[in-house]
């Protein structure tokens, strides 16, 4: 979208768009002083796609520390020019990028573990003689890391080491698919180290919940929209269930992919509005659907042409109790730059009855992506009379998920990984404003 929002028709001329690539383009995290290339990008995973060598350093001169058999997934750490910074099998080194690509699934849910026949031993080397970090009681569950001789790499109780794999035994399941979750009491702070001065990730509203990782002193390593790190534990308290997934029941959402057909939207070289809004749009009834039951109905799900009017009218139609439409946004000034949500005005323009409701739905989407995406700019919920919104007859707004004439929105956009991100966060601010308002 244009920056110069002087009509609606002129906005669906000049709106953003991607071409869809095969490849996660994961961005760094800006700060005053340039780029940080040491924030693990805890959400990617990545899959060879031949027999791959893990080097000690970025660069093909560097000591090979193995070779990774192809089809095996990668975590993937960090980005340093054309290669990755990946962990595999224990060890942690370099591969080029070129070879890998984005894992359908993330390999935590088949995260390996074994259970301690004995009161075992963590040690901080391989070996008998190494410290003993803790002794681990029989019977309990660790999560295996690596392979050195005889012996394991182990995380267990927030601490990683060694332990002697003849006193352990394969479990029969996964620790990850029970794993500890908490509530947020208060808005708090999630930080990059267990300290009240680490760096502040984002800040996790109060009321959410968080997957608990480990104990450091008073502090408890989660991880919460993507990203881990350390919150005060004072702040949390047990949750009971686990987020509220079926009271969507009975409910449609109507999404709207802007654009389509011979209005391609905005466009930036060989990206188009018309094909990432389509993405993102099905990427959002997905996570509706199979996360929170909702019944949701799309405007389009192909490459077609839709008329402002077309698109309103399916509301009625598919008896929608929420309206969403998704978009990019652009501008000449290319240092324009993040996400924003469009709500109805009070003028006479707007005939939508739910205004108070669009305006409360906007919100609750803003601040998901707010919170979830820190990486883009947040530039809040915008008044605007557009027809799409302003001329519905349900709670609708529009979501600008940043401007593809930026190159750090952009590499946002193109990024897969981020796209299923602002899918999630807007289901997420969806579903609050549903379970609230009806």
């Amino acid at each position: 979208m244009n920056t110069q929002k002087s009509s609606w028709p002129i906005k669906l001329m000049i709106s953003s768009s991607l071409v869809l690539t095969g490849t996660a383009v994961v961005p760094f995290t800006l700060s005053s002083t340039g780029i940080d290339t040491n924030r693990v990008e805890a959400a990617s995973t990545y899959t060879t796609t031949v027999n791959l060598n893990l080097r000690k350093s970025a660069s093909t001169s560097g000591t090979i520390l193995l070779t990774i058999p192809s089809g095996k997934a990668v975590t993937y750490l960090g980005t340093y020019g054309s290669w990755y910074k990946v962990s595999y099998g224990g060890q942690t080194g370099y591969v080029s990028s070129q070879y890998v690509k984005v894992s359908s699934t993330m390999t935590t849910n088949s995260t390996k573990t074994y259970t301690t026949t004995v009161n075992l031993n963590l040690r901080k080397s391989a070996s008998p003689t190494g410290t003993i970090l803790m002794t681990i009681p029989s019977g309990r569950n660790v999560t295996y890391l690596g392979t050195y001789g005889s012996w394991y790499k182990v995380s267990y109780g927030g601490q990683t080491g060694y332990v002697s794999s003849q006193y352990l035994k394969a479990t029969t399941t996964s620790t990850t698919t029970a794993a500890k979750t908490y509530s947020t009491t208060v808005n708090l702070n999630l930080r990059k180290s267990a300290s009240a001065t680490g760096t502040i990730l984002l800040t996790i509203p109060s009321g959410r919940t968080v997957t608990y990782l480990g104990t450091y002193g008073s502090w408890y390593k989660v991880s919460y929209g993507g990203q881990t790190g350390y919150v005060s534990s004072q702040y949390l308290k047990a949750t009971t269930t686990t987020t509220n997934t079926s009271t969507g029941t009975g409910r449609t959402i109507v999404i709207d992919a802007g654009h389509g057909g011979n209005d391609p939207g905005a466009v930036f070289g060989s990206v188009q509005e018309k094909v990432i809004a389509l993405d993102i749009a099905k990427r959002l009834a997905g996570s509706l659907s199979s996360t929170y039951n909702y019944d949701v109905k799309m405007t389009r799900s192909t490459d077609t042409y839709l008329t402002l009017s077309n698109r309103v009218s399916l509301t009625k139609t598919y008896k929608g109790s929420a309206f969403i439409s998704i978009h990019g946004n652009s501008s000449t000034n290319t240092s324009f730059h993040g996400h924003e949500v469009l709500v109805p005005t009070t003028e006479s323009y707007t005939t939508n009855p739910y205004i108070s409701a669009s305006r409360s739905l906007g919100t609750a989407i803003n601040r998901e992506l707010g919170a979830r995406i820190p990486t883009i700019r947040n530039r809040g919920v915008k008044y605007q009379n557009v027809y799409v919104v302003g001329k519905n007859s349900v709670p609708a707004t529009i979501v600008e998920y940043g401007f593809i004439t930026n190159a750090n929105d952009r590499s946002h956009l193109t990024s897969t990984t981020y796209r299923q991100r602002m899918a999630d966060a807007t289901a997420s601010g969806i579903h609050q404003f549903m379970r609230s308002h009806y």
